[in-house]
């Protein structure tokens, strides 16, 4: 059982340092980064980056004012939205 804790803390952390790197790379639009380019980054869940964000063990670089963990609009099949 600790094993599995401690893979599970492990896989956590290396989540953490992807996003923390991401937030070096993605564009920031007034302080502001958005969840979708964190996404986009990283290819992990949004949930996931919105989670592992409010858990606040990230350190969020000093010119970022915050993330906005707004999901954008989903489009359905044919492109329009839902």
């Amino acid at each position: 059982m600790e094993t599995l804790e401690q893979d599970l803390s492990r896989l956590m952390d290396g989540y953490r340092r992807a996003i923390e790197r991401a937030l070096q790379r993605v564009p920031v639009r007034n302080g502001i980064v958005s969840l979708r380019d964190l996404w986009i980054e990283t290819a992990l869940p949004m949930e996931l980056i919105a989670d592992l964000l409010q858990a606040d063990g990230i350190q969020i670089p000093p010119h970022i004012v915050r993330v906005d963990l707004a999901r954008p609009p989903q489009k359905d099949r044919h492109g329009g939205k839902r």
